[in-house]
């Protein structure tokens, strides 16, 4: 059973997991590339088909192919961050222990195994691959949507040991919770602070700028853009924003999806071809579902490389050290032929 604490000093959350410490470990000599495999299939792989009964876990949803042979696949994951039941439809008071605040983990935690070929990522994928990979995404944010207990869906992939990646075959995470992180409240507050004070969404601003200035521009199509931010926290952090305005991701369909399989596509080509396949963490920063039609707040996808150590400075101080300038990397990025 998870559990979940305040910290009283913060007001962040805190998850105790302790079913997590029995997930295979990131090891630097196992899994130092995620290309490392070069078999389509692997016997000892247990997203690989064929050896489902090697880790019996529940198929939530699938997309199949004209064939009738699995193209993406969903299922529970066996080491769940919130290892307790699902919400409550009616969210409980906090529990109290003394002056500290806590409640049982509740959510569901699901793995989205993004192809059944063991040496494939999405940079090897047409782009009707990479939809049916965001059609996965979209089944289980509206499926999840149905019970109101679950607050928000967070959608992530760890790509590489540095990012936290222990299982080599492709894959997204994706987890519900009634728990909204503080990163996303901060986003919330700032963004409706910034609406207060000019009338508009502060992500509109900020892309509509990056498109007529163009320094930091890395790639668009009809319906997308992705930029290095001006103050990216990270070297080649990477936004790709709608060009439209959402909170939630409930308007991603028809063309929306093929457009974004492509800025997919695209920028993943351009990081493994400019940065030499670097680790990194994607992350879709969608809106709490009850804010999902907010003026104020626009989804949005994060890519965060992990190409250095973090030092004692950035965490103790938790502001980041970038050692490139944004132009450059955008440049870098954007004239990266693939």
């Amino acid at each position: 059973m998870s559990e979940v604490r305040q910290n009283l000093a913060t007001r962040e959350w805190v998850v105790f997991a302790p079913g997590r410490s029995k997930k295979p470990k990131s090891v630097h000599a196992n899994i130092e590339k995620i290309r490392v495999s070069d078999k389509p299939y692997d016997p000892l792989c247990p997203f690989s088909p064929g050896n489902e009964e090697t880790s019996p876990v529940e198929e939530k949803f699938r997309i199949d192919s004209p064939q009738g042979d699995w193209k993406v696949r969903v299922i529970n994951n066996k080491f769940k961050i919130f290892a307790g039941e699902l919400c409550s439809l009616k969210p409980e008071p906090f529990l109290h222990e003394g002056i500290y605040k806590k409640l049982k983990a509740c959510g569901e935690h699901e793995l989205i195994i993004e192809t059944p070929q063991h040496n494939r990522i999405i940079i090897d994928m047409s782009e009707e691959e990479v939809k049916a990979i965001i059609s996965a995404f979209l089944n289980r944010y509206r499926i999840f949507e149905r019970n109101s207990g679950n607050l928000i869906t967070l959608i992530f992939k760890n790509y590489g040991t540095m990012a936290g990646q222990t299982q080599i075959h492709s894959h997204t995470q994706i987890v519900n919770s009634r728990i909204v992180p503080s990163y996303i409240r901060l986003l919330l507050n700032q963004a409706q602070e910034y609406f207060d004070d000019n009338g508009t969404c502060v992500f509109c601003d900020m892309l509509h700028y990056e498109l007529r200035d163009g320094q930091r521009l890395v790639y668009e199509n009809e319906d997308y853009a992705a930029f290095v931010p001006y103050a990216a926290g990270t070297e080649h952090e990477t936004w790709i924003i709608p060009k439209y305005h959402d909170a939630g991701l409930d308007s991603l369909e028809d063309e929306r999806i093929d457009r974004l399989a492509n800025i997919l596509r695209v920028v993943f080509r351009k990081f493994y071809t400019a940065i030499k396949d670097p680790d990194f963490n994607f992350v879709i920063r969608n809106a709490p579902y009850p804010l999902a039609g907010v003026p104020f707040y626009h989804w949005h996808i994060q890519l965060l490389p992990r190409i250095k150590i973090v030092g004692g400075f950035e965490r103790g101080t938790r502001i980041p050290v970038n050692t490139i300038y944004p132009e450059e990397s955008a440049r870098l990025l954007r004239e990266c032929r693939i």
